[in-house]
């Protein structure tokens, strides 16, 4: 009995020591692959000639106290005012065992107060073009479009105010709110005391989808956030009363009920060809005429067939506007 339980431990120990030995291996090995990653990564391009807010062409260029708030406020939504001719990005890997060992160093780095970052040089499309938010500009961003696409919005809301079109504005699909606080904050600049904004999201990430007719990246759940991160970046540019309003939940859901009766800009961010439906089934006739049909995601093909599809059925004509790489915009004439 003796000698069994010697041998059974023995085995056991075994199993314990060519366990570790296998753990460290891994571990090693993956370690040299990071650095090894480290060293053979391209060194860093020329930087731009002045830092990004400085380089950065927009529309309209500011002249009045209005567009003076408007562009550092873009620029700020984007992170663009603070981006110089550096940035330091989180490292995110991408393959299975580097990006196991990274889970393993991180954790071990955040216990003693360190990040693993790399440097990056700016890149100036990136600020102005949405297509690069996950790869080219600062992370902790109110919104993943570019300034192309907030000077759409921008021009939108002033046009409809200046030609009084009734009706409030919306996006449906807001993640952190950019877009929204930069609405309101429209209204705010130019003395608009009646017009609601309408922030419509499931606060949840997206729903579930037919892979057949989308697709892409996408991910049940991915990209959620919090109403209550809305509603803080909302606080935090002094932009939070009750001219906001939040419709919380899937469109399929909280559109055909909400209490909207008319809009003058309807922006849609919905990524998904059964969300960007929901959107139109039940928001485009309530778009005046004279307001602003926006669509980010005009480049994915679902987004685009679901638009291609209404306009076909409800015999839109008005012609579609490229605001960047992803979004489009008409006016609604009829």
């Amino acid at each position: 009995m003796e000698i069994a339980g010697y041998t059974e431990r023995m085995h056991f120990l075994r199993r314990v020591f060519w366990l570790l030995v296998a753990t460290l291996s891994f571990i090693g090995l993956a370690a040299l692959m990071i650095v090894a990653k480290i060293l053979l990564h391209p060194p860093l391009a020329k930087p731009p000639a002045a830092p990004v807010a400085c380089a950065l062409k927009v529309s309209p260029q500011p002249q009045t106290p209005e567009e003076l708030y408007l562009d550092l406020l873009k620029k700020t939504l984007t992170r663009a005012q603070v981006a110089g001719r550096y940035e330091r990005h989180t490292v995110r890997p991408r393959s299975g065992v580097i990006r196991v060992a990274y889970g393993v160093f991180s954790w071990l780095l955040q216990a003693k107060g360190f990040e693993l970052v790399r440097v990056k040089t700016s890149n100036l499309n990136a600020y102005m073009d949405a297509s690069n938010f996950d790869l080219d500009r600062l992370e902790d961003g109110e919104t993943m479009v570019g300034l192309k696409q907030l000077d759409n919005v921008q021009f939108c809301v002033t046009d409809v105010l200046h030609g009084k079109i009734a009706g409030d504005l919306i996006e449906a699909g807001a993640w952190r709110g950019g877009v929204t606080i930069l609405m309101r904050a429209v209204l705010k600049a130019y003395g608009d005391k009646d017009r609601k904004v309408w922030v419509a999201d499931s606060f949840e990430g997206l729903p579930a989808f037919d892979p057949a007719k989308n697709t892409g990246p996408w991910a049940q759940g991915q990209m959620a956030v919090s109403l209550d991160e809305a509603k803080e970046n909302f606080a935090g540019y002094g932009l939070l009363d009750d001219r906001v309003w939040f419709l919380k939940g899937f469109f399929s859901k909280t559109l055909p009920g909400a209490p909207i009766t008319k809009l003058a800009v309807l922006r849609s961010d919905a990524d998904l060809y059964e969300s960007t439906l929901d959107v139109l089934n039940n928001l485009y006739p309530k778009l005046s005429v004279g307001g602003y049909a926006i669509f980010d995601d005009y480049s994915a093909p679902g987004c685009k067939k679901a638009i291609d599809e209404y306009r076909a059925s409800h015999g839109i004509t008005e012609p579609i506007r490229t605001i960047d790489s992803l979004a489009i915009y008409w006016r609604r004439e009829k």
